[in-house]
């Protein structure tokens, strides 16, 4: 039986996807397939990936799935889902290079422990001492972001339960997928693994960081930094998250966290980078799209396995000394 299945979505990543594959080659752990979905590529990059797969035909699992249209990372990867027959689902962005025990230390981890459904990765900024990723956070402003976001690579060294894990390379178990549902296609891409980080806690799934699990990013390298594309699903996905996932006691006790954050992110997307009218229109497509995600809340809902307490306990607060600091930097630094 393959114990993983690793999934990578390709969109006109001439360069990095074979880049990716080839480290990938050289893991100590054997037992996995790799599943390549490309999402209608219009670059040479699906050439590339066809060119590599028929050089390393032998001993390298690998199947390549080419879509007919942009389906986004959410929906590549549930393609991919559909024709993997891991016991353990891996997602691995194509702009990565793992380390060679990356996926042994994973399964390693997760092995180890039934109660955990999902294992985050430790991701370094590609050719810096910087992380980019120690697993996910989520604020009392309610809103996901990179745990150790900025921080030298020396940080984030312990083994631990977290909120959530980047989906740029991280481990899930197939029995909670079965069980809790998988990326949301209507995200399309960005703060789709918040969702799922979100909905894995609810279910009552722990989350475990593995910090020698070390992947190198090459951050953005296919959608872009503060893109248009990326402010505009940052901006959207991240009302999705809350109206699908936050119970309706927490909002009013969160309230000046929430409002704060708002004004915030207004200043953030809408001044800073000068996007009032892209920040509308994600607000805006929220309330359309809000009979879906209503419904999709009330599953979630009512199948809620922890308490109010229990999830504000996995919370950051926004005025903790640390977060505060690394958020105005990032605000003025970008």
């Amino acid at each position: 039986m393959i114990r993983v299945s690793v999934i990578i979505v390709n969109y006109n990543g001439k360069g990095l996807t074979v880049g990716c594959l080839k480290v990938l080659e050289r893991q100590t752990f054997r037992n996995f397939e790799v599943l390549v979905v490309d999402n209608a590529s219009s670059d040479d990059s699906l050439y590339e990936i066809q060119r590599f797969l028929k050089e390393h035909s032998e001993g390298f699992q690998i199947k390549l799935i080419p879509l007919d249209n942009n389906t986004g990372f959410s929906g590549g990867n549930v393609v991919g889902l559909k024709h993997a027959s891991g016991e353990h689902i891996a997602l691995l962005n194509n702009d990565t290079e793992p380390g060679e025990r990356w996926l042994e230390e994973l399964v390693n981890a997760m092995d180890k422990a039934p109660e955990v459904g999902i294992c985050a990765s430790k991701l370094i900024a590609y050719g810096t001492d910087i992380i980019d990723s120690a697993g996910d956070g989520f604020s009392t402003s309610l809103k996901g972001f990179k745990r150790g976001e900025g921080e030298n690579l020396s940080l984030y060294e312990k083994q631990e339960y977290i909120f959530g894990a980047c989906a740029g390379a991280a481990l899930y178990r197939r029995t909670m997928i079965e069980k809790i549902g998988f990326l949301d296609e209507d995200f399309f891409l960005i703060h789709e693994d918040t969702d799922l980080n979100l909905r894995a806690q609810i279910y009552g799934w722990k989350v475990l960081y593995v910090p020698k699990a070390l992947v190198y990013h090459k951050v953005r390298s296919t959608i872009g930094n503060m893109s248009k594309m990326a402010l505009y699903y940052t901006l959207r996905n991240s009302e999705f998250v809350r109206i699908k996932n936050i119970p309706a006691s927490l909002f009013p006790r969160k309230a000046p966290e929430l409002i704060l954050g708002t004004l915030a992110e207004i200043v953030y997307f809408g001044i800073r980078y000068h996007s009032p009218l892209l920040y509308l229109k994600a607000k805006m497509d929220v309330v359309k799209m809000l009979p879906v995600m209503l419904k999709k809340r009330r599953a979630i809902m009512g199948s809620m396995q922890i308490t109010n307490e229990e999830l504000l306990k996995i919370m950051t607060p926004v005025f903790e000394k640390k977060f505060l600091k690394n958020k105005i930097r990032k605000f003025i630094f970008g």
